[in-house]
């Protein structure tokens, strides 16, 4: 009797230590809040070139950071080379092809000329019962805010946020209202590979980088080269932004954080095109409890899957219509997928169909 008596006064002591020091054990789901807010952070243009999933060839701390106290997703796809499309799939949780935003672009601004050779601009228009992922979120009384690229190839409805526009901020939403924010980041957009040449690098100009074998070695493509990677530094920096008002907050315990790209890079070979370097993207989760923190995980994930999943976490049963599933949160539906899905179309007047699957 008196060992047993030890060995329970022995376990309840452990108990109370660990209460005592809030050591945390790993659990199959993350421990969430009931309604956790969910930040979106997207990067555009960027493939896996970050330390964070294996290139060291320049330092981000911020996602560094987020990596180390989040999960870290290595298989991971968009459903075009570009963002239109890949973007309408995330919105609506559906291929692009199924709603006719397939082609980059649909819609083209009134302040452009027409595209040549007899191609008009539409309108894709989803079916009725379609809606977008934010606007589930506000049924549901979340805050919606988007910081501040539309681009969905259809006219966002007018339920679908609280505020889209280049003041919108999770800080505009009433008190203790739960939140669902996008902030996208435009430095790592290709058009920012000669846009910001006209100011100094944040990279040493002879910084040794890595050449992917389809491009060139001449002084041109490494200048560019040190452009992407100037570009990454100059993001990071805008991530930690965001991660500081978060913190200063009080919000990163009771908030589920996404860092990802629109889709790959943005060199020749890279953006429009479905090999890896078009579509594989870089995931972060950070979750309240940090669950899995600093681990990495293969499973396989389109960018229909987003929205099945932002729902789960937040307690929101995904709408039947979607081609996407959900890999976290409440209504995670098994077996993980075997292949994802990508495809190419129209690019400005000109048609490279192009379809891609991969396992």
């Amino acid at each position: 009797m008196k060992i047993r008596n030890c060995h329970l006064a022995l376990f309840l002591s452990l108990l109370a230590v660990a209460c005592s020091t809030e050591i945390w054990f790993d659990h199959d789901e993350p421990v969430l809040p009931e309604r956790p807010n969910i930040l979106w952070i997207v990067a555009e243009d960027l493939s896996p070139i970050i330390p964070p999933f294996g290139d060291f060839t320049v330092e981000t701390p911020n996602l560094s950071k987020l990596a180390m106290e989040g999960v870290r997703y290595t298989k991971v796809f968009s459903t075009s080379g570009v963002c239109a499309p890949s973007r309408a799939a995330i919105a609506l949780g559906t291929y692009q092809n199924r709603v006719g935003a397939q082609h980059m672009r649909t819609l083209r601004p009134s302040s452009v000329s027409p595209y040549p050779n007899g191609v008009t601009s539409y309108e894709a228009v989803p079916p009725a019962q379609v809606k977008m992922h934010s606007q589930y979120f506000r049924e549901a009384g979340y805050y919606t805010s988007n910081n501040a690229k539309e681009d969905y190839q259809f006219i966002k409805p007018l339920t679908a946020w609280d505020d889209s526009s280049r003041d919108a901020h999770w800080r505009n939403r009433a008190p203790g209202q739960p939140f669902f924010s996008i902030f996208n980041l435009g430095i790592t957009h290709e058009s920012q590979v000669w846009e910001q040449q006209e100011n100094e690098l944040l990279v040493p100009e002879d910084l040794d980088v890595p050449i992917p074998p389809y491009l060139p070695t001449t002084d041109l493509a490494q200048r560019d080269i040190r452009q992407v990677y100037s570009n990454i530094v100059a993001m990071d920096r805008q991530v930690g932004e965001l991660l500081r008002q978060l913190d200063e907050d009080e919000l990163l315990d009771n908030t589920v954080i996404f860092f990802f790209s629109d889709h790959g890079g943005p060199l020749p070979r890279q953006k429009r095109l479905l090999y890896d370097s078009g579509i594989h993207l870089p995931l972060i989760i950070r979750f309240p409890d940090m669950w899995r923190a600093g681990q990495e995980d293969d499973e396989l994930i389109s960018f229909v899957d987003f929205k099945s999943t932002a729902l789960s976490i937040a307690g929101i049963k995904p709408p039947s219509y979607v081609d996407g599933r959900a890999f976290l949160g409440q209504f995670v539906i098994s077996p993980e997928r075997a292949y994802i899905h990508a495809a190419s179309d129209r690019l400005d007047s000109q048609y490279d169909t192009i379809r891609a699957v991969r396992d």
